[in-house]
């Protein structure tokens, strides 16, 4: 994910050398993001959901932009096996990887900072069920609410809040609140 992320920003230096003012957010500007989170869930055999990765994104109107994202997610997850005295839990970590289209439109801007919000879907593909009980492979959708404050010339802090689901869209998904934070550099 490193990799990739780190190849994305070259890749889009080159192409977009001149660099764009950090709170700019005009049309024509595209930006890379590496970021990470920590969510809570509503499901008792989901304790806490991190992630790690980024976005690469493009502002197709001023203040609106459409972002792909690519997450590595660390699931803390209780499974049970039957024995011979009843059912056993335990906690595990389930790996996944996470890929999603998002929209944000900036709805406040000004030189020193913005307020947004995003909405978007996408999929995710874990290592065991997700929850138990879940799918491995399988649709999620996520909405943001946050904002982003200049630290530099092209170089943006962002924190979000954000209402993820996870897994299969029944009962046997997920559900998680929580919020991330990106460096978000502009070109």
């Amino acid at each position: 994910m490193k990799r990739l992320a780190a190849t994305c920003a070259l890749a889009a230096l080159c192409v977009f050398p001149v660099a764009a003012a950090a709170q700019e957010y005009t049309q024509g500007t595209s930006y890379v993001e590496p970021r990470g989170g920590v969510y809570g869930t509503t499901n008792p055999n989901v304790n806490v959901v991190g992630t790690y990765g980024g976005a690469a994104g493009h502002y197709v109107m001023d203040g609106v932009a459409l972002e792909a994202e690519g997450l590595g997610y660390a699931v803390d997850q209780k499974t049970k096996t039957a024995t011979p005295q009843g059912m056993a839990s335990k906690s595990e970590t389930n790996n996944a990887v996470g890929v999603a289209g998002m929209a944000k439109w900036n709805f406040v801007r000004t030189p020193k900072g913005t307020l947004f919000v995003g909405a978007g879907g996408g999929g995710v593909f874990a290592d065991k069920e997700l929850p138990e009980g879940g799918q491995k492979n399988s649709g999620m959708g996520q909405t943001d609410l946050g904002g982003t404050v200049s630290l530099g010339k092209n170089v943006s802090l962002r924190a979000a809040g954000r209402y993820q689901h996870l897994g299969s869209f029944s009962d046997k998904g997920l559900d998680s609140l929580g919020g991330n934070l990106g460096l978000k550099i502009s070109f």
